[in-house]
This record gives C-alpha cells, structure tokens and sequence, in this order.
C-alpha cells in the first residue's frame, strides 16, 4: 500500500464546497518536472496566480518515490484543467512523461480507490489532453494503455525503464537507432551498433530539433511517440542523408553484398565514402582478371 502523506489541513483553499455527486472524471496529469512536491509546485508557480488560484492544482500528487500526498478532498475544486475544474478530480504523477514503478503502482491504487470513492469507471478515468478544447502533452503517456492496465487490474510498468540515453546499450538502442535511420537521421559512422555514443545522441537531437521536442538527445516517450508517429507514415519526407546520386550504383552494390552492416567502419567516414572506396576496388579487381 502507498505510504500517504495527508496536507488537507495545511494547504491553501477556498471556502466554497461541491457536492461529491458532481464528479463525473479522474484526470491524470504528470507534472513535467522531473522533481517536486506541492510545496515546490505552490511556492514557485501556483502562487504567482493568487488571488485567482485560491487553491494548487491537484487532489493528489504522486512523488517519485510513490508517495502520495493528498492535497484536497473531492469536495474542493482545484485548478487541474481550466474550464473542466467544476466536474473533475486530478491526480498528478510527478515526471515529465516518464513514471517510475512505484508511482504508477500508487496511481494504480488511488485511482482504484477514487473510482470506488465516486462511483465512476474505468471509462471515466481520462488524461488532461483528453479533455475538450485542450490542447497539451500532459499527462504524457497514451491513456488507452493506463485504462487497459486498470480493466486488467494490474498497474503499468513505470516508464522510466524505457528512456534510452547516453551510455545506454543493447537490443533497445539498436532499434532506436535502426527507426532514427529510418527516419532520415543521421548514424552514418556506427550505425545500428547497439552503443548510445554521442553519434546516436545527436540524431536524436537532430530529430528533436526537426519536430519541435525539447532536444536533450534523450530518447524518452515523447520522443519515442512522435518517432512511431514519423514510421507509420512512412519516415520523414525530408532526408538530408541519402547518398549522393553520384554514389548509387557503390551503394546498391555494396549493400547487396552485406559490406555495409551498420557496425563499421568506426573510422570519421562516411559509410557512402566507403561503399564508393569498395566499388573501385571491385571494378579494379573485376578489370584484372
């Protein structure tokens, strides 16, 4: 059971109540911080809108290490999701779209435990950008996957396990590298070699830059999303790195004959450089004999 830390006779709050009846939704929000609490939240953001915001903006907040802290009883509006506060109960999960095991564990049973509280159902659990008129990234996670996740009756696997950064190596980066490829980036020294260096680093920033991310080079869901948005339709229409026309018949050649495998060269050429080096050297082979 999550450890609950309970502010409700602490936090700032105005007087007025709702009846419980009128929640109709759960909404989930993330914080897109990597840290913080509602102190932190207060103290540096909600309470610059004073006297408007008489309250935070959450009912519960979810900390990285799972803990809860109960901010206002269901009967306070709050200030989740503007023109939706009169009917919704937020529940904030700490993290900018990247969750830890616990928390999405502790979500998992306080929105359990809301849902009972309200008499409402896993259909009326929605994320903030689900809202009418809403346009945001929060609460940065696919919400058919969170309601799955609560009709099975099991809690997600935190999505902070999936962030793909530098140093990082394995099957996962290989396939983030080979999509990044496939997208038009550029990963022409090392390829798909499975390494997260400073090559792959950049093309996930290159790719950040190029649809509209916050380019930190690491490959988080947001990242990762809008990379299976860019797939299925087809990769980028743009691709600065197709090699010169000059080059095709090097490059078709040398792929065909599996010289080209994504590990090597790790020397600072370019992979069509080498494939034109290769088919000079065959066709000078080819003339010899």
């Amino acid at each position: 059971m999550a450890h609950v830390e309970d502010l409700r006779s602490q936090v700032p709050k105005r007087e007025e109540r709702r009846e419980e009846s009128s929640i109709r939704k759960i909404i989930r929000h993330h914080s897109a911080t990597t840290s913080g609490d509602f102190w932190s939240f207060w103290n540096q953001t909600w309470s610059q809108f004073t006297p408007e915001w008489q309250t935070g903006g959450y009912h519960e907040i979810i900390l990285r290490d799972g803990t809860v802290q109960v901010c206002y009883a269901p009967s306070m509006v709050t200030n989740g999701a503007a023109g939706h506060n009169s009917y919704t109960y937020h529940i904030c999960l700490v993290g900018d779209g990247s969750f830890t095991d616990v928390q999405e564990k502790s979500w998992h049973e306080r929105v359990q435990r809301a849902m009972k509280t309200l008499q409402l159902s896993v259909s009326d659990v929605l994320g903030h950008r689900e809202l009418p008129g809403t346009v945001t990234l929060c609460p940065g996670i696919g919400m058919s996957e969170v309601r799955a996740a609560l009709w099975s009756g099991e809690p997600l696997t935190g999505s902070e396990s999936s962030i793909l950064k530098i140093g990082d190596a394995g099957p996962q980066v290989q396939q983030l590298q080979t999509d990044l490829i496939q997208a038009g980036e550029n990963l022409s020294i090392y390829g798909a070699d499975g390494q997260f260096g400073t090559e792959t680093e950049a093309a996930v920033q290159a790719f950040q830059r190029k649809h509209g991310l916050k380019i930190d080079g690491i490959a988080g869901p947001r990242t990762m999303e809008k990379l299976e948005e860019v797939l299925s339709q087809g990769g980028d229409t743009v691709n600065d790195h197709t090699p010169n026309p000059s080059h095709q018949d090097a490059w078709k050649w040398a792929q065909e004959e599996g010289l080209l495998n994504g590990k090597y060269p790790r020397e600072p050429v370019t992979r069509e450089q080498l494939a034109t080096v290769l088919y000079r050297w065959h066709q000078m082979i080819k003339g010899e004999s």
